[in-house]
């Protein structure tokens, strides 16, 4: 029987952000499909996440994190990001790469997309109900954890939920399997205890974007 590929849970990362790394100066980015931000010697790795800040102009891409897709010497792609609808580049903006850390204490993780809206369309001709296809969210990510609230992990998730800042996540699969990149808000964390056990701890993430497979 022919094996198929397989990756242990263990041997594998889970890292968080958990700070900014040192900006750089963005000098255009283009109305594009998807969107082509130029900075010169940035040297963004594909699936880096940065924060991009200050634009003039395109004030869409302002205070957000975006996804390195297909980075070149001097100018890189915002995953999933179609900015032809967007105002114009002016001037300015900075691109802020994210600083990870890793979660040891991470003890399962669950991902769960979302689902479609299903919008009535029935009219007086129907002869049975009708739905429209609607718009999805992109999900949430359940992250389980032996508790130590001032773990620096643990210790994000409390103030990112706090402030409502995007957080990033990276599932690094082991045997070059690939990384997995998701962006969302801390919803909410709990935590358990009981006789003969661990403390445990479970943190809830909204998602926003796409999940990337890089």
């Amino acid at each position: 029987m022919a094996a198929g590929k397989r990756f242990k849970f263990s041997g594998s990362k889970v890292r968080i952000s958990m700070s900014d790394g040192a900006p750089k100066t963005i000098t255009d980015i283009d109305q594009s499909d998807p969107a082509v931000v130029s900075a010169a010697t940035h040297g963004f790795l594909l699936g880096t996440v940065v924060r991009i800040a200050a634009v003039v102009g395109m004030t869409e891409v302002n205070n957000k994190l975006f996804v390195v897709d297909n980075p070149d010497t001097g100018d890189f792609e915002l995953a999933g990001v179609d900015s032809t609808g967007y105002t114009a580049y002016t001037s300015g903006g900075t691109a802020t790469p994210l600083v990870f850390g890793d979660f040891c204490e991470l003890t399962s993780i669950s991902q769960q997309d979302g689902t479609p809206d299903e919008i009535e369309a029935t009219t007086i001709c129907s002869t049975a109900k009708e739905f429209e296809t609607g718009l999805s969210d992109s999900g949430t990510l359940t992250l389980d954890y032996n508790y130590a609230p001032n773990e620096a992990v643990q210790a994000r998730f409390a103030a990112a939920k706090k402030s409502g800042e995007q957080i990033a996540i990276q599932v690094v699969l082991p045997n070059a399997g690939g990384t997995v990149v998701m962006i969302g808000t801390v919803q909410s964390s709990s935590f358990t205890g009981s006789n003969g056990s661990l403390w445990t701890g479970s943190t809830s993430i909204k998602l926003t974007g796409e999940v990337y497979a890089l």
